[in-house]
């Protein structure tokens, strides 16, 4: 059966930008997915991720197998979330995010295979799939700033002002106004600490129900029966709550609210965003927001507050060598920041604000972040 494991594995990558490998750990981790031929069967008949949608009559077709019985196994399927669901039909996740969001957050498989998939994946995503993660010079995931961009604009700036478009808040990077404009919003738990936790690594001591389902992302767990429903009242505290853990914002690269699904809130222990970036080094894993932190000396105290809730270490307390200290202040690594805004969110001096010193535009729909992404392949 490695042949029909091997085309879901080509049909899954068809269109996505973080693609499987040719390796016999992905061959495994196929068939713990998918573990009788019937599952296989269906699953291959799907040429594309999510796009490619087909009805049980249609998949009886196929494969030959009865509809009754592809029915009863789509279901089956959709709840161990190795499947996904649109009303009567059905689609193939693509690798991730996706299919492994889904199944890890369901918990519906056996203790003993989400243990071995948990395992397994960590064991791929360290040996190589971390960099596919940033296989591209056109990122898959960008940074969101923190949501108190507005009040930490440069005070160069007038808020209430008519902006200029090389210092305006636009769609993408403004985390409250994903939220008010979304159709529909899930909170659902993070995968990332999840599958850490199924696979016995240290807990992380962050909230793991934290993360923001929004529109197509919503609607795929809500027919998967995972996470809640919540309100946009829910959703902007959630936001706050993760900014005062110090958690990243993250999501689709892309401008229009159709394109984001989920807000991740990532840290940098579990995180496999922050992780490419973070563990392995991976510089194309996360695009950086346009905005990076002014430093204002007079108001700083030296509390290094910002310098603790740095998740990229950007920060740093420049210690004084002149008698009259007068060159005791802190400093940016800018090469390392991604923007993410939490040093002037969490500094209580407003020595830290915000600028905006690039004017990088996000490809406007999910097709152009795919075919960005695509056509910008480094390996």
């Amino acid at each position: 059966m490695d042949d029909l494991y091997d085309l879901i594995r080509r049909n899954m990558n068809s269109i996505w930008p973080v693609k499987l490998p040719k390796h016999k750990k992905i061959l495994e981790l196929l068939k713990l997915l998918w573990p009788t031929e019937e599952e296989a069967k269906i699953i291959s008949v799907f040429k594309e991720p999510l796009l490619d949608q087909k009805s049980p009559s249609k998949i009886s077709k196929l494969t030959g197998i009865p509809q009754d019985r592809v029915i009863e196994l789509c279901e089956h399927m959709a709840e161990k979330g190795v499947i996904a669901k649109n009303g009567k039909k059905f689609a193939m996740f693509p690798p991730a995010p996706g299919i492994m969001d889904y199944y890890f957050i369901s918990k519906s498989d056996s203790e003993e295979n989400l243990e071995k998939v948990a395992k397994l994946w960590l064991e791929i995503e360290s040996s190589g799939l971390a960099n596919e993660i940033g296989s591209s010079t056109y990122p898959l995931f960008r940074t969101l700033p923190a949501s108190s961009l507005p009040q930490k604009l440069t005070k160069d700036i007038e808020i209430n002002q008519q902006l200029e478009v090389q210092h305006e808040i636009l769609m993408f990077e403004d985390v409250e106004r994903y939220i008010k404009e979304a159709k529909s919003i899930r909170l659902v738990n993070c995968v990332c600490r999840t599958y850490h936790a199924l696979a016995g690594e240290p807990a992380c001591t962050k909230p793991v129900d934290i993360c923001i389902y929004l529109n197509m992302g919503s609607d795929l767990a809500k027919a998967l029966n995972l996470g809640r429903e919540i309100t946009q009242e829910e959703a902007l505290d959630l936001v706050k709550l993760a900014e005062d853990n110090g958690l990243v914002h993250t999501i689709i690269n892309g401008s229009s609210p159709d394109t984001a699904s989920v807000i991740c809130n990532c840290c940098t222990c579990h995180c496999s965003i922050l992780g490419a970036l973070i563990k392995y080094n991976n510089p194309h894993a996360l695009a950086r927001s346009n905005f990076r932190p002014q430093l204002l000396p007079s108001n700083c105290k030296k509390c290094e507050k910002c310098i603790q809730i740095c998740p990229m270490k950007a920060l740093w307390h420049h210690w004084p060598h002149k008698e009259d200290l007068s060159d005791d202040f802190l400093l940016l690594k800018e090469e390392r920041c991604i923007g993410c805004g939490l040093c002037a969110h969490h500094c209580p001096n407003n020595a830290i604000f915000m600028k905006k010193v690039t004017n990088d535009i996000p490809a406007d729909n999910l097709a152009g972040l795919l075919q960005k992404a695509d056509s910008n392949r480094l390996h």
